[in-house]
């Protein structure tokens, strides 16, 4: 975690600020109150020790107190098995990608490429051709929206978008800017969304905030090109399936 910005540390510190009920060799469980109901449960793996923490709330932890009253070594994979017996559904685990100290001269002395510029309203028709273009699964993993923080995109001579990506402020209060890119099917391979990727780190990074990228585990060509556009993997983050309440049934 040192070799990343102090807001990324003390982000990540604030979900696990509280009573530690087990410390093991691979595995931290902490209680925690002020966690909000989406994230009763909070776990991170991070990459460079390998090591998960897992907060809860009191009332949650409730469910597993003869479990956390153990003095034996907890498995990680065994507890997150308890918490489907208890009818608790973790959504998938997304990989967080942050810049390192490292890297930040390099990109700054880059200069934004000619063809990216940043969009706004004025680019709606443009903007709704480019999303016309791709799938809504693909829409759906990006979550590119042009009215968000800030909305960038790669344009050809004819003024067509050819990728698309935006950014805005992560959860209330912290200066991480997450990011999501988006480019059309016959435009990939050509390094487009990584230069843009660039172009929105160099954008956050003026501004005071700290670029995050998130995607899911088995996106392959997401965590490739996260590391192509100079993100280190800082860990696996999993909360609560927000369509899953304690107890199995689904939220109406």
């Amino acid at each position: 975690m040192e070799h990343f910005h102090p807001l990324v540390r003390d982000f990540w510190q604030g979900p696990f600020d509280g009573k530690r009920v087990h410390h093991g060799t691979h595995l931290s469980i902490i209680l925690n109150e002020t966690l909000d109901e989406s994230e009763r449960i909070t776990v991170l793996k991070t990459a460079g020790d390998g090591r998960t923490a897992v907060a809860m709330r009191p009332e949650v932890a409730a469910q597993f107190s003869e479990v956390l009253a153990s003095t034996e070594e907890l498995d990680v994979n065994a507890l997150l098995a308890r918490f489907v017996e208890e009818g608790i559904i973790l959504h998938g685990a997304d990989n967080i990608y942050y810049l390192p100290a490292d890297s930040r001269e390099p990109l700054f002395s880059e200069p934004t490429p000619s063809d990216i510029r940043q969009l706004s309203k004025h680019d709606a028709a443009q903007f709704a051709e480019f999303q016309a273009g791709v799938s809504e699964q693909d829409l759906d993993d990006a979550q590119v929206e042009l009215d968000d923080w800030a909305v960038f995109g790669v344009i050809d001579a004819n003024g067509r978008i050819l990728s698309a990506g935006s950014m805005y402020p992560w959860q209330q209060d912290s200066k991480l800017a997450d990011i999501g890119v988006l480019t059309l099917a016959e435009a990939r391979g050509r390094g487009h969304a990584r230069r843009l990727v660039r172009a929105m780190c160099r954008h956050a990074l003026n501004r005071g905030y700290e670029p995050q990228y998130r995607c899911q585990l088995d996106n392959v060509a997401s965590n490739i090109l996260a590391g192509a556009s100079g993100l280190t993997l800082f860990g696996q983050w999993q909360i609560v399936t927000p369509e899953i309440e304690t107890g199995g049934s689904e939220a109406s």
